[in-house]
């Protein structure tokens, strides 16, 4: 019969921190952020709120982790992809590929980052360590596109990037057929192809919008009437 291996003490954390993350991740998706307790948490992990709260300060602290451990799991996978970078642009398809796949498989952390991000809407304090949190895959994403739009903030690129992309994970969620896996890659290089030119002069005088035809109906048919 063979003897269990004894863990450090250092591996007993690390293993009763993965559990309590877990926990915290599978009771936030069932019952939303403001609804989970630590209590449920800490019991489902299997260990006392004592010690959840000997590992983190509660759950904001409990999310916030979470959310940067699974934005560092993608950003090793982003990177590895983006490593392949050729000039014919293939990357773009292997990188479609792999959102679509997170749209499809991944559902549980949308749950948990809208859950949270409709919490922390009531809470100022909170949305500024969120922001704070979100800087890193931002700032991350803009090293990796920095040498290919040298004639642009590469932040600012970053910031378009990861908006355009999360904004097509959550329609191929709502409709898949709508999205498919290639309108990703599509995406990316309509904005790469725009990246390839300088930034041009803000007009003067931008233009207008056309007004609308039953406000300008109504201006001739006041004119008539006075």
């Amino acid at each position: 019969m063979s003897v269990p291996l004894r863990l450090s003490r250092g591996q007993a954390k690390a293993r009763t921190r993965n559990r309590l993350l877990a926990a915290a991740a599978e009771v936030i998706a069932e019952q939303g952020f403001a609804g989970a307790s630590v209590d449920e948490i800490a019991s489902r992990a299997g260990h006392t709120v004592g010690a959840l709260y000997s590992h983190f300060a509660g759950k904001d602290e409990l999310f916030l982790t979470l959310f940067d451990e699974h934005a560092a799991h993608r950003l090793d996978s982003v990177e590895e992809i983006a490593s392949q970078w050729e000039e014919d642009q293939t990357v773009f398809a292997a990188l479609g590929e792999y959102l679509a796949e997170i749209a499809d498989r991944h559902t549980v952390w949308s749950t948990l980052e809208m859950e949270f991000l409709r919490y922390a809407l009531t809470r100022p304090e909170l949305l500024d360590r969120l922001a704070a949190h979100w800087r890193a895959p931002r700032t991350a994403v803009a090293r990796l596109v920095a040498p290919h739009c040298a004639a642009h903030d590469p932040v600012a690129v970053s910031t378009a990037i990861i908006g355009l992309l999360e904004g097509l994970v959550t329609q191929r969620r709502v409709d898949r057929a709508a999205v498919p896996s290639e309108l990703f890659a599509e995406a990316l290089r309509w904005l790469t192809a725009g990246l390839a030119h300088p930034p041009g002069p803000a007009a003067a005088n931008p233009p207008q919008p056309p007004r609308p035809a039953c406000r300008e109906a109504g201006r001739k048919h006041a004119g008539r009437s006075s």
